[in-house]
């Protein structure tokens, strides 16, 4: 098993060239406590996933109510698992396999005064956005693609942000080291090492007073039930990790 070694920057001698250094982006990365909100998305952001192309398309935000379902006490939290990390292009792809290895077993986010909220009944908040736009006039059915979505083998499916997790503050945390400069070495492609440099990720979406921080999600099936309206179930199964990618995509 490779071994990663995270140190100071300033006992890291200096590289040979820029491309010794890699720097990593968070950009909707997928962690234990939810998809990193890098775009301040809101709950009740509705999203259309053509499954069969892999493509997103930004729906309507559906009004959620001021109050959610569940919501825990302030605390400090800590992200850890972190996938679905980003690297500039050009960038071997043994290399970032490494890095986000090297990432995900030694990098954590800690996040001060974290608290998850969860609104349930999405299904029937949905339902009554759509009851609302048509009685307004508006083409729902073309809008959302609801027909399409509904037939039996359609691959459109609905995503749908249902809960948070704010914080004040937010901050990456690396194994073993006491402050300063964070960086990771890791393995090369061609041998020797490369500097995996986590300074600049500033994580600046979660500043401030209750910041949306973490997102999590429903997935779901449209269908006509049995009065003839649209309806949805839930799609089981569907990993963070691949919302998080999809997002990237916007």
């Amino acid at each position: 098993m490779k071994k990663y070694t995270v140190i100071m920057l300033a006992t890291v001698p200096l590289l040979g060239c820029q491309s010794d250094v890699i720097r990593p982006s968070f950009e909707y990365a997928s962690t234990s406590l939810g998809v990193y909100n890098s775009g301040l998305l809101n709950v009740g952001q509705l999203f259309l996933w053509d499954a069969r192309e892999n493509t997103l398309t930004r729906l309507d935000e559906i009004p959620f109510p001021d109050t959610p379902t569940s919501k825990t006490s302030p605390t400090t939290l800590v992200a850890s698992n972190i996938s679905s990390v980003a690297f500039s292009a050009g960038i071997d792809s043994a290399v970032k396999a490494n890095a986000s290895a090297a990432i995900r077993d030694n990098v954590s986010i800690q996040v001060q005064n974290g608290s998850r909220e969860e609104y349930r009944s999405t299904i029937s908040l949905i339902a009554n956005e759509i009851n609302r736009k048509k009685s307004s006039g508006e083409d729902v059915d073309n809008g959302w693609l609801l027909r399409r979505a509904a037939e039996p083998d359609s691959e459109l499916r609905y995503i749908i942000i249902r809960g948070l997790v704010t914080s004040d503050k937010a901050e990456l945390v690396a194994k073993n080291t006491a402050g300063g400069e964070l960086a990771l070495i890791i393995p090369g492609a061609k041998g020797g090492n490369l500097k995996v440099d986590l300074s600049k990720e500033a994580l600046a979406s979660c500043t401030g007073s209750r910041s949306p921080c973490f997102l999590s999600f429903q997935v779901l099936k449209a269908f006509i039930n049995q009065n003839g309206n649209y309806d949805f179930e839930p799609v089981r199964g569907v990993p963070a990790s691949r919302i998080g990618d999809l997002l990237k995509t916007l």
